[in-house]
């Protein structure tokens, strides 16, 4: 896109940066029927929004429910809290 300014009755050209939206007009424009359908429903999906998650005291109450084994438990806390093995822990060598 050519822009031009006046100064003392003179123009001088300037190159305008074609905005993203005219740079993916002019793409678009090159792509067959069927990526231009992909791409509208790709942007489609942009705007969509997820669903609402779980609010974390509904899963705690769900949780307790489930009816864990408090020995069963007591082993999962001390498995995560220990120095060696527990979730914390990154064994650099493994990967």
């Amino acid at each position: 896109m050519m822009v031009c300014i006046c100064v003392h009755n003179r123009e001088y050209p300037i190159t305008a940066t074609p905005s993203v939206k005219e740079q993916l007009l002019n793409e678009f424009d090159k792509l067959s029927p069927e990526q231009q359908q992909r791409v509208l429903e790709f942007t489609r999906s942009l705007r969509s929004t997820l669903p609402p998650g779980t609010p974390g005291e509904v899963l705690i109450e769900l949780a307790k429910e489930l009816n864990f084994d408090p020995q069963d438990l007591a082993e999962m806390q001390a498995a995560i809290e220990d120095p060696e093995t527990g979730c914390e822990k990154i064994d650099w060598e493994e990967w």
